[in-house]
């Protein structure tokens, strides 16, 4: 027994067989492993995605994008050792369509391809067999076209207290840049924001909107195989006071204490309805429905003033326009010539010297009686020779003359008039 032992002993210890036999063994054990794995096993995988989006560079650098495509899911069949399709699910399968035939807007029959998906690729070693129902997808390729679209926003539903009103609705943003299918972009007629709030407000309402894109019929747009830089807006719905207040004018070139009532003025709107903010509108006491120049008002004649709003306020009598006449019954007009210049305001150390002794055809305006009355001697040309009114430090300057009535109610001067001053500065 012992001689045997010795025998296993020295037999191992010889170099030459122990390779020999771990060799045998190996050989053994494989045989044992290919026994238990089939390296011919089979599995379908169901319900592959196409990912259309792989690859897509092909189609998209020739201007192109896809308008329509087959939705149907895929089953791939595999097949290899056990160990290496046990497991594989339908995220881990890339399925793509064949691009290379593509070469401008149309349909296409395209072949699908199937690989290992990126972030499992060479992790797994089986084939791919087999894609059904089909290894084929149908997909219909256009120009991609881009265009900026103003949003209109469509409140309905909002029912302001008395006394309140509700004003045009704004979308932030106001514009949505669309891109996509030609065909697509340019069947596009209207971007809608559409809002209901059932509810009475005495305040602006704030909400949030989904973009609907319109054709000219007004049906919806498939917007499937669109991209916006906007899918929903911010919508503002003004809910403003309104008030009724008086119009007013005001009057330039109206002489020192002339009272320009003694005109009799008359508004063909006396009254604007306006609405704003509470806080604005409470505060308002009248609206200035323009200027009138008295140095070109002629008798007889009307003026009329373009209304323009304070901002934030708005008009809801839509008043664009008021004309104002003036009941002058009993005036009349007048020319005469003016000798009685003067110089007024001068700075310290300048001189301004009009170089002409009389201003001729001043034509004045008043009550027929007052302007009988009235003597030339006592009408004064006026020159005011502030230092921002003179332009030089020496030489010449037309100045403007303001044409002063002392001592009547109803008589002014009308039209411009200017005189050449001689203008000297220093000793």
């Amino acid at each position: 027994m012992k001689a045997k032992k010795n025998y296993f002993e020295k037999l191992f210890s010889d170099k030459r067989f122990t390779i020999v036999f771990s060799i045998l063994i190996a050989i053994g054990l494989w045989f044992v492993v290919r026994s238990i794995i089939n390296p011919n096993s089979i599995a379908t995988i169901r319900n592959v995605k196409v990912n259309y989006d792989y690859n897509s560079a092909a189609y998209l650098s020739q201007g192109l994008d896809i308008v329509e495509k087959d939705t149907e899911d895929k089953s791939v069949t595999i097949s290899g050792d056990d160990n290496q399709i046990s497991g594989v699910e339908a995220e881990d399968i890339l399925l793509y369509p064949n691009y290379s035939q593509v070469n401008g807007p149309g349909t296409y029959t395209l072949k699908l391809v199937a690989t290992q998906a990126d972030s499992l690729l060479n992790s797994r070693s089986y084939d791919f067999n087999e894609i059904s129902p089909s290894a084929y997808v149908q997909v219909t390729f256009d120009k991609v076209s881009t265009k900026k679209f103003t949003i209109t926003v469509n409140a309905s539903g909002i029912d302001p207290e008395d006394g309140y009103y509700v004003d045009t609705p704004v979308a932030s943003p106001a514009e949505v840049t669309v891109r996509g299918p030609e065909s697509v972009v340019n069947s596009i007629d209207k971007v809608m924001a559409n809002v209901t709030l059932n509810e009475k407000r005495t305040e602006s309402a704030l909400t949030t909107a989904q973009l609907e894109f319109l054709d000219k019929e007004g049906n919806p747009v498939d917007s499937t195989y669109l991209t916006m830089d906007v899918s929903q807006v911010e919508v503002t719905i003004p809910v403003l006071k309104i008030k009724e207040v008086p119009l007013t004018v005001e009057y330039t070139h109206v002489p020192v204490g002339y009272d320009v009532e003694v005109l009799n003025p008359t508004l063909s709107q006396e009254t604007i309805r306006v609405a704003g903010s509470a806080e604005q509108v409470d505060a308002l006491e009248s609206i200035n429905a323009g200027y009138i120049d008295l140095a070109k008002l002629q008798l007889g004649t009307s003026v009329d003033l373009s209304t323009e709003l304070p901002d934030g306020l708005r008009n809801i009598d839509s008043v664009q326009k008021v004309t104002v006449s003036f009941n002058t019954m009993g005036f009349t007009t007048r020319t005469i010539s003016v000798s009685e210049i003067r110089v007024v305001n001068a700075a310290s150390g300048t001189t301004v010297t009009p170089s002409v002794g009389r201003i001729n055809n001043v034509t004045l305006i008043g009550r027929e009686d007052e302007l009988e009355e009235l003597s030339e001697s006592s009408v004064v040309a006026q020159i005011d020779a502030s230092p921002t009114n003179v332009s030089v430090t020496k030489g010449q300057q037309n100045m403007e003359v303001e044409i002063i009535v002392p001592g009547t109610e109803t008589v002014f001067a009308t039209g411009t008039y200017t005189v050449l001053c001689d203008i000297s500065t220093g000793a």
